[in-house]
């Protein structure tokens, strides 16, 4: 008997240990190269960080700032200095920007082990919820990429894991708070979906928390906490508070509030009192807030098109598999049908998760309700080892004749889910949306580098995202020079701005009739912006093998 629970506990640690293996291998292997290219938001990482490596300021020359002003956009600072000691010992490159985030995306499926064994007391459970996060094609996308989500995502996993031990252990209380405060200063959406969930978690085991967490463990947890919050919530007095909400709320929508003009003008009495209460403001913008909190339970987003955003999506994939739909409705089934206990908590999370995204009016998006794959994955394991249970026990919602095919149906389904998705990833994905991770740059200043002294000005085609965060990364520029020079344009109707110069470059869209005239000069736009009959200095292509930049020297 010794010697059997000796083996089995031994088994399942293996068991882990190679889904962890697994997921670490899914999210780090050729991570330079995949996604192929880098975005600007990467790109402003890494430079920022290189910044203060070496000035100790942003490119805009503010010293360790809580939030990077960037494109105007004043990210916050937690995934800069996560990625900051990636830089100063890997150098400014890709890999450097994108390890951390592949690093604790491997470490949640970790965390989603440990929080599945503490909910529901299953070591079967929360393997298989381990091996689903580890494969999942949501999470796996951002885990690839330098996504400030992410690292909020994992710390928020993780501080509910420990809120969980700490009903047991009250002194873990304070690093329960602590994660949860990590993931305000990572990613703007954190900060409406923490506080819900860090609320809703204490209101749901009030018991537990009153009757076993002394008061003072509470509120060193809670002093922690708000200690921690208190240069965030000074920061939101400053720009910082309002420029991303500006921008993309759904309240800077005019579209709703136009809707309000034209219904009122529908009636007879255009401002009678009939009229204002049905059509307003509160009426108008609740309804689309709903509108777009239930986009984000789409079928079509979940399971077939996935974010539209071509960024933030594999082509021609939903941000779940297929077969995680059959999973998902038994294991709403069975958790509303069997009530084990803490059945409630993947359900509240999956209502709270949406919400920040619902906010704005860029909707569905996967990366502003990244933490939705969490419960959406407790939800699958449970509705998939409850489907094995009926087949064990012969379960009469299963069809008898139906018995013997259905294990070997779902073993080559899910297989065949998961080679299409790294089908769609690593092979289709650099050739369908080759623009999404800004390719070509790296080439365009590996080849504009040695030469960019011959000319007068460089120009630059605006038409990808931030050309300039890219020159800067590829270049290395001195970033003691660019706080010099660095001026930001008007803030945009989304409410980010750009760098039209620096040195001798200028990123615009390229005006073919206002550069022909000059001379001296380095011309690189896309295919479209280019006219024929020039001389054409070089082409960088595609994966795909269309132009992204062609080059044309004026003399």
């Amino acid at each position: 008997m010794k010697n059997s629970k000796f083996q089995i506990p031994n088994f399942k640690f293996i068991l882990v240990f190679f889904i962890i293996l697994l997921a670490a291998v899914l999210r780090l292997w050729n991570l330079e190269k995949y996604p192929s290219g880098l975005n600007a938001d990467e790109a402003a990482i890494g430079y920022n960080v290189y910044s203060l490596i070496l000035t100790g300021k942003d490119e805009h020359g503010a010293s360790w700032p809580l939030h990077f002003k960037s494109f105007a956009d004043y990210k916050p600072g937690g995934y800069f200095y996560i990625v900051l000691p990636f830089v100063k010992i890997l150098g400014l490159n890709e890999l450097a920007v994108r390890l951390p985030s592949a690093l604790l995306g491997t470490l949640a499926v970790l965390g989603i082990f440990l929080l599945v064994k503490e909910l529901f007391e299953s070591p079967n459970l929360a393997l298989i919820a381990g091996f689903f996060l580890a494969v999942s094609p949501w999470h796996i996308h951002f885990s690839r990429g330098g996504w400030e989500t992410n690292a909020a995502s994992s710390f928020i996993l993780f501080g509910i894991y420990l809120f969980l031990k700490s009903l047991k252990n009250p002194k873990l209380f304070p690093f329960s708070f602590l994660l949860f405060t990590f993931s305000l200063y990572t990613y703007h959406s954190a900060r409406v979906v923490a506080p819900l969930l860090g609320l809703a978690l204490v209101i749901f085991y009030r018991k537990e928390v009153f009757s076993r967490v002394t008061l003072k463990n509470f509120l060193i947890g809670g002093l922690v906490a708000f200690l921690i919050s208190i240069p965030l919530l000074v920061d939101f007095f400053g720009p910082a508070g309002t420029a991303r909400f500006s921008g993309l709320s759904v309240f800077s929508d005019v579209g709703p509030y136009s809707l309000v003009l034209s219904l009122r003008g529908e009636h007879k009495n255009y401002n009678d009192l009939f009229s204002r209460a049905l059509h307003n403001r509160p009426v108008v913008y609740s309804l689309q807030f709903l509108r777009n909190y239930l986009s984000f339970f789409d079928g079509n987003f979940l399971f077939v098109i996935g974010d539209r955003v071509e960024r933030s999506n594999s082509p021609n994939m939903g941000e779940l598999y297929f077969l995680d739909l059959l999973f998902l409705i038994f294991g709403i089934y069975f958790f509303l049908k069997k009530r084990p206990k803490n059945w409630q908590i993947p359900f509240i999370w999956l209502l709270i998760a949406p919400v920040a995204g619902a906010l704005t009016f860029q909707v569905p998006s996967a990366l502003r309700a990244h933490n939705m794959v969490f419960p959406l994955v407790i939800i699958s394991t449970y509705g998939f080892w409850n489907i094995l249970l009926c087949l064990k026990n012969k379960s009469k919602l299963i069809p008898i004749p139906l018995y013997p095919y259905i294990p070997i149906f779902l073993i080559i389904f899910f297989i065949w889910n998961i080679f299409y998705f790294f089908h769609q990833y690593f092979v289709h994905y650099p050739k369908t949306y080759p623009a999404a991770w800004e390719y070509g740059f790296k080439d365009l200043v590996r080849y504009i580098e040695p030469i960019k002294d011959n000319y007068a000005k460089i120009y630059i085609t605006e038409k990808y995202d931030q050309p300039y965060i890219l020159f800067l990364f590829y270049l290395k520029y001195p970033p003691q020079k660019f706080q010099r020079e660095v001026v930001l344009t008007p803030r945009d109707k989304f409410g980010f701005s750009t760098v039209r110069d620096f040195a001798n470059f200028h990123f615009e869209n390229i005006r073919w009739e206002e550069l022909k005239g000059q001379g001296n000069i380095l011309v690189c736009g896309t295919k479209e912006e280019m006219p024929e009959g020039e001389k054409i200095t070089k082409i960088i292509n595609f994966p795909n093998n269309q132009p992204a930049f062609i080059c044309v020297e004026i003399k």
